[in-house]
């Protein structure tokens, strides 16, 4: 099997079947080297924890996906939004 190159796996796709723990084992068993988590997946599994497995399973992490982030109203809700 050809190797998957720069490929992660964002976790919304999956987030119906796998938790970020098993988004993680799973990336690993798979051969993607990359992944994305979303942020209330990180909140839930905790920062430090996730971080460390994620090193122990030799991934890389190709961004941190959010939500929502310019449906505020205004700018001072826009502004909030982007300092979050």
């Amino acid at each position: 099997m050809p190797k998957p190159g720069p490929l992660s796996l964002n976790t919304a796709t999956v987030r119906e079947r796998w938790g970020l723990p098993e988004c993680i084992e799973g990336c690993a068993r798979l051969g993607i080297p990359g992944i994305s988590p979303w942020r209330d997946m990180l909140h839930d599994m905790g920062v430090a924890r996730a971080a460390r497995r994620v090193r122990d399973a030799g991934l890389a992490v190709s961004g941190l996906c959010r939500g929502g982030m310019f449906t505020a109203a205004d700018a001072v809700g826009r502004r909030a939004a982007i300092e979050d």
